[in-house]
């Protein structure tokens, strides 16, 4: 009698080498977000030197996945407009369409004052010219986390040089480059 064909085996291992494949795909999802921490050099995920650090960072990225990931009241910024979320609920998250709508931050809205996340859309190169500085700005009381989404390859440096806050606030990038 014949052992099993070697058709069989076959298979069997495509289908190992497909699910292997498709593990490391969704892994690696995750990795596209960048932080800069307070040595101000990046990390894609929590690497902190104390444990206890280390639980309340992780706490504080799920927070910060939740926001960006799950629907918040969000207001929009583009064009020197703010688009306010439509009912009256506290806005927990402003994004910035272009970086020409920076000068509304300074403003002193009330509404800033409930704002966590602020995210900026950067579109070109060119959008790195306008600095984004938080550091003068008053009524975001609440702000822990800035997220910068580039639609085209940015590095570390740049970032570091655009972006300018508080050691409170942690401030994210990410590379989306549009297919």
């Amino acid at each position: 009698m014949r052992n099993k064909s070697p058709l069989t085996l076959y298979a069997f291992l495509f289908s190992i080498c497909i699910s292997l494949f498709s593990i490391t795909e969704t892994i690696a999802q995750e990795n596209g977000i960048y932080e800069l921490n307070e040595s101000n050099s990046f990390s894609s995920d929590v690497s902190r030197s104390s444990e206890n650090s280390n639980k309340n960072k992780k706490g504080d990225r799920e927070h910060f996945y939740n926001l960006i990931y799950k629907q918040h009241p969000t207001s929009y910024v583009g064009n020197n407009v703010i688009k306010k979320y439509k009912d009256n609920s506290l806005v927990s998250k402003l994004t910035f369409n272009d970086t020409k709508s920076f000068n509304l931050l300074n403003q002193n809205n009330s509404e800033f004052n409930s704002i966590e996340l602020i995210t900026v859309v950067l579109n070109n190169p060119n959008d790195l010219n306008s600095k984004l500085d938080l550091t003068e700005i008053s009524g975001l009381n609440s702000l822990k986390y800035i997220l910068i989404k580039c639609y085209f390859e940015c590095s570390k440096q740049q970032i570091k040089e655009f972006v300018n806050t508080d050691s409170n606030v942690r401030v994210f990038y990410k590379n989306e480059i549009p297919s």
